[in-house]
């Protein structure tokens, strides 16, 4: 069964857990904190500090509605039949000769097979018709949807995201629906948002909310993950867009800011909102900027720290990283002496 960590995601957090929590833990040693991950991407991050026993309240938010699926499939869901999950599985998995759909003709011998293509999109369809019959309900919707997003991440001809396949490659019949593990988390307040991260902020700074961590992953360069996922964007909506171009991708949508120039804003606007409701303030970033105009960082360190430090005090951690990959990037040439930067603004609110 699929656990968080499973996804292949641009910039996931993953191996750089322990060295978060060990920022975290030096600088904030209370019980019962609340915890807000404002571009929470896979999630692992806020998996990790809702699962320890000194957090309680966990808001997990991303604009991806892929990763808002896959939220709530993780986090959220508590009443599912299991029995019920594993047999419609294996239905699914029994099913070899599938009509050719959306899938199979914009996305078949491109990021799948023809008939892994194919049976994609025949589980997109019925999870549709099992909702709508009232077999399933919610939480086992979104559970096999997520699991349907996995199960399909998991063979897909990419390095790891949908801005191109590789080419020149013999593609197998290798598709086989598998089953999320949901998260066992009825003991926590867990709330999930789709929303861009500064709308989200200036709404929480309006309200009555207080959070003990706010922390930030903001898009690092200019790769815009709704582009980067356009295709697990597509089977997460059920919808069927024109598509466009080699990679197949609908017209652009849901662009973030931090992947352009007004990056800097954007964080200056954000930080400046959540210090009215975050006591502590934690951001992850590295210092990629020597690379080529896609790869560079957006906002440079010496701005971050510029912004944060006119909020509070601030602390500075830093950690050799390995970089990102796209597939074509030579590692060599401007990621020498690659590093994570973890900053955390203390003492807010």
């Amino acid at each position: 069964m699929f656990n968080l960590k499973n996804r292949r995601y641009t910039g996931a957090k993953t191996k750089l857990l322990e060295k978060i929590d060990f920022v975290i833990s030096k600088n904030i040693k209370k019980e019962n904190l609340s915890f807000f991950d404002v571009f929470a991407g896979t999630g692992v991050v806020g998996e990790y500090f809702i699962k320890k026993n000194s957090f309680d309240n966990l808001l997990i938010n991303d604009f991806l509605y892929s990763n808002f699926v896959i939220f709530k499939a993780f986090f959220e869901t508590k009443d599912y039949n299991e029995q019920k999950l594993q047999e419609i599985a294996r239905d699914f998995n029994k099913k070899d000769i599938i009509k050719e759909n959306y899938y199979s003709l914009e996305f078949g011998e491109r990021f799948f097979s023809a008939q892994d293509a194919s049976k994609i999109g025949y589980i997109r369809k019925q999870l549709e018709i099992l909702q709508k019959q009232n077999y399933i309900n919610s939480s086992e919707f979104y559970i096999l949807l997520a699991s349907l997003l996995f199960s399909s991440d998991k063979i897909a001809n990419t390095v790891g995201h949908y801005d191109a396949y590789c080419k020149n490659i013999k593609l197998e019949n290798r598709f086989c629906f598998e089953l999320i593990s949901s998260l066992k988390l009825q003991n926590k307040n867990i709330k999930i948002e789709q929303m861009d991260a500064n709308l989200l902020a200036k709404k929480l700074a309006q309200s009555d909310s207080c959070f003990d961590i706010a922390f930030l992953d903001p898009p690092y360069n200019s790769r815009q993950y709704s582009r980067f996922y356009h295709l697990l964007e597509t089977l997460a909506s059920g919808n069927e867009p024109e598509l466009f171009g080699v990679a197949r991708k609908p017209k652009p949508k849901n662009l973030s800011a931090y992947c352009s120039k007004d990056a800097k804003n954007a964080f200056l606007e954000l930080v400046e909102n959540l210090s009215k409701f975050c006591k502590n303030i934690v951001v992850t970033y590295n210092n990629t900027n020597k690379a080529n105009a896609r790869s560079n960082t957006r906002i440079s360190l010496d701005e971050i720290r510029d912004i944060l430090s006119s909020f509070g005090l601030l602390q500075n951690y830093e950690f050799d990283f390995k970089p990102f990959n796209s597939g074509k990037t030579d590692t060599t040439k401007g990621f020498k002496e690659h590093k994570e930067h973890i900053f955390i603004l203390k003492g807010q609110k």
